[in-house]
């Protein structure tokens, strides 16, 4: 249990369960975020596996067990479940589609993790050998998106990985969280974050699915590019917009027939004519 500042008084309720089963560790860090909690935690742990929980999440009492018996079963390095996404009463408010259990080899899984559908990028409802994360830290100076510059780095080193249908992981959704409110501040970190994607899969010889993958990358940076213009001044974050600018520069290669014309145009738009882009935009 990593405890990164909390001021709401889980450590009465964390210290009560310690009490009950001495296989409870408590780390207590001054409040430096998710990153370097997670961080310490994949440090201090000396199972063979690590699987996480976000601390407003819940999961079901067979959680790590379904997790572990289907790494076991087959032979695999990395389990996956699915989540209900709900809201803090309990409703669900997502219901992501179920698909039956399935079996993938490493190469296949990494395609799928940087599509971010079938896989996606988040860190908990999965059990990770620990030797996959030992040598890997999450960005302790990404605010948040933290998980999505790292686990592509995890999938990489996988033989193996098996997705079950059944839905363990309890993801409780905030309407302040940092994720689901970019300010151009955290939609800025999520750039950086899918340009370390887009960086690794450019360096992968190995990875397929290059057409929906580019698609899906270029979309995530429309998306962050237009929360930053429509919350800014033409003074603000100069220096972030020409960083975004310049970078779309390596996606101009792609023709329009691969990634759309949409994003072929608005990929243009901007690179040649940035105040043209924002104009279009912001009205």
């Amino acid at each position: 249990m990593i405890d990164d500042g909390s001021t709401d008084g889980s450590a009465k309720i964390y210290e009560e369960f310690r009490l009950k089963d001495k296989r409870i560790k408590i780390l207590k860090q001054d409040n430096a975020g998710v990153a370097k909690a997670r961080n310490n935690g994949v440090e201090a742990a000396t199972g063979e596996y690590i699987c996480f929980v976000d601390s407003d999440d819940w999961v079901e009492p067979d959680y790590c067990t379904v997790l572990y018996n289907l790494l076991k079963e087959e032979n695999a390095d990395i389990a996956i479940i699915e989540a209900l996404y709900e809201d803090k009463n309990g409703n669900v408010i997502f219901n992501k589609p179920t698909s039956e259990e399935m079996v993938f080899d490493g190469k296949k899984a990494l395609a799928l993790l940087l599509e971010d559908e079938v896989i996606q990028s988040h860190p908990w409802g999965k059990l990770y050998k620990a030797s996959f994360l030992k040598n890997i830290n999450f960005p302790e100076s990404l605010k948040c998106f933290e998980d999505y510059s790292t686990l592509f780095k995890v999938f990489d080193k996988a033989m193996t990985v098996v997705k079950s249908n059944k839905q363990l992981y309890h993801y409780i959704q905030h309407e302040d969280s940092l994720s689901h409110n970019l300010s151009p501040e955290t939609a800025y970190y999520f750039y950086l974050a899918i340009m370390d994607v887009f960086k690794f899969w450019q360096n992968s010889k190995e990875v397929t699915n290059e057409q929906k993958i580019t698609k899906n990358i270029i979309r995530k940076l429309l998306m962050v590019l237009k929360r930053i213009l429509r919350q800014t001044g033409k003074e603000d974050m100069i220096t972030e917009k020409e960083e975004i600018r310049q970078s779309f520069k390596s996606f101009l290669k792609y023709p329009a027939v691969d990634i759309g014309w949409e994003y072929y145009f608005y990929l243009r738009l901007y690179y040649y004519y940035p105040n043209l882009y924002t104009k279009l935009i912001s009205e």
